[in-house]
């Protein structure tokens, strides 16, 4: 798999552009900066004036690099004002310090091609940084952004060990998306690497990424140099260095119309020169008249008219052309050769307006293409953009490429332009869901209500929405269109993309399955893609013969028709049932089987789902390290594809991983740090946040935690699907028990709740312990047959699961009072890697073992039980177990151990929760929002985090947390 063509073009200029000489920097680009006299004549660059303050900022921070201490600086102010001139400054003193500096651009034009600017920095130096020649080799772009972040990143390293570097980005307020996510992660990662991030932006310009990416670049302790108008003693000395003279009064009067802003400043002094208002004798310059020169007071449009007809043309067409064009696509778009044009061009570099930047053209200062621009009426100037997006796609531009015009000229009904933001969306929805829901929503706007394809691209963009966490935004697409669909193909695609798993429940996507199913003349693909995941709907919700009937004819249905998608669903439902028949084993080997057939082609929710269930039942069966690699890699894909939507599922199973290995504050913190949204219903997704938290609340004994869901399980019961009936019985089963109240923990797990049904998940093995406990003790002879229905379902399987044999001979032994039994299944279990259900079948054999006369054995089992509770933070559990010990003379206390004053063990459950959102980029707004808290409260426990941690900064933060990973 390669980089999709769509992108090839974008990223030719970065393979392809021409080498520096002197190694350091490619001298055919780096900020551009005016170097002419009045005269018209090229000089060497002027000395810089008004910026002294900025300089010192700039000087420091290049010491601080050649000391080996990278940082960010971010430069920002008015267009026009000088950040392109502080650039070239910058780069002069890192050159005379011996560093090394990179140079990168975004362009407006660009804003849909990934990493482009982050890409002409570093694959355009000589010698690059980072393997062009591996980036062409990787696939759809959801390999991309690992690739940036990872390889890209430990390339920048490495050049950094050898030769300190610089890395300017200009204008990110046109950054694309990726650039700026990467940004958040390559700039704020190292600080004791000698990397210097240098960026510019405009003052107020860029969407939430560009303000979001400088919020977490800011809060990461960058610099921020805030660019204001020169001072009149620095515009005299601006002035005095153009002309090469003392300015007269006269000049100065005029100088001062420019309101301090440096490029104004040269515009007015060269608009005098070219209008032969200057003098300048005995070294002395003056001005004769009041009013601007033409070039600033008659506006663009006079400007040009100043031109010959030839370069006025060229400088007008110009303008709806990308930031950057070659003289191929000028001359296409004036339907000429290029040869035809060179004096034209030659005249409009002669008049300040575009400049040379390697191969290609542009104007000298984006000031100046804007206000060309804007001088053009506005229905000519959106056709021309128009046609230039046309000429570029003939010219073998990606998508990509020419979206962002297409955008914004595109008419109703323009077919062309419709397939081409499509394309771009699907191109661009590998690694930002985000910006490809944009795209495509803005090709539905062009797309007519009546087209044969309007479902479909219906269909696509509320995908592209759920994967992007943008659910109310593709429930109310989804809706609004399905009342209006043209044909019932649309209809059943665009349900079939409609309900998820963050947002529904079972029953909701169960009956989008079936509606769907209900019409006729839809195509056999759809048709088995909705039986699909009817089938594993259904297994959320539904008795085992539905079950298993619906996987069948779901598995018949993706075999005539050879879909990979279908026949993932089908084949993960199918183990899902087995697990629940007991057989985890072949179902854990049936879902690795899917999942590698699963990598073989594009992602999608399906595949999502398979190394979802993949890692669930690896961790049911014991084996928690696989299955924490497993959510590692799948949330690392899904970071990569920037799918919020799979990020939330998977963040949830890395919370019952660690409860699951008895890590009780990372499962809390892992569970607190996902949004919490507000829904009409509960989802599976929801049930098993709130089993985890109950769980956890339980064993340390926060009972507010616990308090607060009861609540939500009691609301939750009879709403919701079988699934989330089972899980809310468990948390109240679970808080009545932790409460000593047998009869309500029997109401509970009484009546039609089944122990071991689809889907199963690791805290299954914790409810059959408990409700073996609950019947023992209330004597209910229905839940103990169920108990004993469960337990020969774990050893149905040959060969057996350890971990299931050891909860069976538990539940087994509680039942029958049998003290040999639970102290065999205590053996097995103290191997198997759940040591809170070891500690449970110890703590029983203990219990039973003091019952039957054997005090000696009893402590034994009671002092390992107590000692693993407390190793583990399940500070009930042993408080439970001590009580018991004490029956039998032996004092065990609960020896509140003084928290260690530093470092990670030293931080409370709460500034953990709080750390793990800074970590991910939230600000103190966003976590006290999330968790409730006052900003006051948020901000005490940040700076007591940050002190016990020893850190003062964010970006600390974040390389700390990944030291420790």
């Amino acid at each position: 798999m390669r980089i999709p063509r769509s992108w090839a073009g974008a990223y030719n200029d970065v393979f392809c552009s021409g080498s520096p000489a002197d190694g350091r920097q490619d001298n055919s680009v780096g900020p551009s900066t005016p170097r002419f006299d009045v005269g018209g004549q090229r000089l060497a660059t002027p000395p810089i004036r008004g910026r002294a303050d900025e300089l010192k900022v700039i000087g420091a921070l290049v010491t601080a690099l050649v000391q080996g201490r990278g940082g960010v600086l971010v430069i920002e102010g008015p267009p026009g004002i000088g950040k392109s001139r502080l650039l070239t400054e910058l780069m002069a003193i890192a050159d005379k310090a011996g560093v090394r500096t990179l140079f990168g651009e975004a362009f407006e034009y660009q804003q849909t091609v990934p990493f482009f600017a982050l890409f002409m920095a570093t694959l355009r130096a000589d010698p690059p940084v980072g393997d062009a020649s591996a980036l062409r080799e990787l696939g759809g772009a959801a390999d991309l952004r690992y690739w940036v972040v990872h390889d890209l990143a430990d390339a920048i390293g490495a050049a950094a060990a050898q030769t300190p570097l610089a890395i300017l980005l200009e204008d990110i307020h046109w950054a694309d998306n990726s650039t700026l996510l990467a940004l958040r992660s390559l700039a704020t990662a190292r600080p004791d690497v000698p990397v210097l991030w240098v960026l510019t932006v405009r003052t107020g310009a860029g969407g939430p990424a560009v303000q979001e990416t400088l919020s977490v670049l800011q809060r990461a302790d960058a610099a921020v140099v805030r660019v204001a108008a020169m001072s009149p003693g620095a515009v005299a000395d601006m002035v005095q260095d153009v002309v090469r003279a003392n300015a007269d009064e006269s000049l100065l009067k005029l100088a001062a119309k420019a309101h301090g802003n440096p490029f104004l400043v040269r515009e007015l002094v060269g608009g005098l020169g070219e209008e032969g208002r200057l003098n300048v004798s005995g070294g002395r310059a003056v001005a004769s008249g009041h009013a601007l020169p033409r070039r600033l007071g008659a506006g663009m449009r006079q400007r040009l008219d100043h031109l010959s007809n030839g370069a006025g043309e060229v400088v007008r067409v110009a303008a709806v052309l990308p930031d950057r064009f070659s003289a191929g696509l000028l001359a296409a778009m004036l339907e000429r050769q290029p040869a035809s044009l060179m004096a034209a061009v030659q005249e409009a570099v002669r008049a300040d307006l575009l400049v040379e930047d390697g191969e290609q053209l542009r104007f000298r200062h984006d000031l100046l293409r804007e206000t060309t621009r804007q001088s053009l009426p506005q229905s000519l100037r959106r056709a021309m953009e128009r046609q230039s997006a046309s000429i570029m796609l003939r010219m073998g531009a990606a998508p990509a490429e020419v979206a962002t015009q297409l955008a914004r000229s595109a008419e109703p009904g323009d077919r062309e332009a419709i397939d081409a933001l499509r394309a771009a969306a699907q191109s661009v929805g590998h690694s930002d869901a985000g910006a490809a829901a944009e795209l495509s929503k803005r090709a539905l706007e062009l797309l007519p209500a009546h087209d044969a394809e309007h479902g479909l691209l219906v269909a696509e963009t509320v995908e592209l929405l759920n994967r992007a966490s943008r659910y109310g935004e593709a429930e109310e697409l989804a809706v609004a269109a399905l009342s209006e669909v043209a044909s019932p193909e649309q209809e059943a695609e665009i349900r079939l993309r409609l309900a998820t798993f963050n947002e529904h429940s079972a029953q909701r996507r169960v009956e989008e399955n079936r509606r769907a199913l209900q019409l006729i003349n839809i195509s056999e693909v759809t048709r088995a893609r909705h039986l699909g995941w009817l089938a594993y709907n259904l297994a959320m919700r539904d008795h085992r013969g539905q079950q298993r009937a619906a996987a069948h004819e779901a598995a018949a249905a993706a075999a005539s028709t050879g879909d990979l998608e279908a026949t993932i669903l089908a084949d993960v439902t199918l183990a899902l049932l087995d697990c629940a028949d007991g057989y985890a084993g072949r179902s854990v080997g049936r879902l690795e089987e899917v999942c590698a057939l699963a990598r073989t082609t594009d992602a999608t929710a399906a595949h999502d789902f398979a190394a979802i269930q993949y890692a669930n039942l690896l961790a049911v069966v014991g084996r928690l390290d696989d299955a924490a690699a497993q959510i590692a890699d799948g949330t690392a894909q899904a970071r990569r594809e920037g799918n919020a939507m799979a990020l939330d599922i998977w963040a949830t199973f890395d919370g019952v991983v660690h409860l699951t290995a008895g890590r009780l504050s990372a499962a809390r913190a892992a569970i607190e740090s996902l949004p919490r949204t507000e829904r009409t219903g509960v989802t599976e997704q929801d049930m098993m946040r709130t089993v985890i938290l109950t769980e956890v609340a339980a064993r340390t004994d926060d009972r507010t935690l616990l308090q607060q869901m009861v609540n939500d399980a009691r609301d939750a019961y009879s709403t919701g699907s079988s699934v989330v009936g089972r899980g809310a019985a468990h948390v109240l089963a679970l808080a009545a028990w932790q409460r000593d109240d047998v009869q309500d923990a029997m109401r509970w797990l009484g009546g039609d709740i089944t122990l071991f049904e689809s889907p199963i998940w690791p805290q299954l093995l914790d409810r059959v312990i408990l409700s073996a406990r609950v019947a023992s003790a209330a004597g209910d002879a229905g839940l103990r047959a169920r108990v004993l229905q469960a337990t020969e379902l774990l050893e149905r399987e040959r060969p057996a699961i350890p971990l299931f044999t050891g909860v069976a001979r538990h539940a087994r032994g509680i039942l029958e009072g049998d003290a040999q039994a639970l102290l065999a299944a205590a053996d097995v279990l103290e191997s198997s890697a759940r040591p809170l259900l070891y500690a449970a079948a110890a703590e029983d054999a203990g219990a039973e073992l003091a019952r039957t006369d054997h005090p000696d054995t009893a402590v034994d089992r009671l002092n390992a039980a107590f000692d693993t509770y407390l190793h583990h933070e399940a500070l009930a559990d042993a408080r439970r177990v001590g009580r018991a010990l004490r029956r039998l003379g032996v004092e065990r206390r609960i020896v509140n151990q003084p928290r260690a004053k530093t470092g990670w063990d030293s931080l409370t459950d709460a500034e953990l929760t709080v750390v793990n959102l800074i970590a991910q980029g939230a600000t103190n707004r966003d976590v006290a929002a999330q968790l409730h808290l006052s900003l006051h409260t948020v901000k005490t426990h940040v700076h007591n985090a940050f002190t016990k941690l020893d850190i003062n900064s964010r970006a600390q933060l974040t390389h700390l947390m990944r030291e420790t990973d």
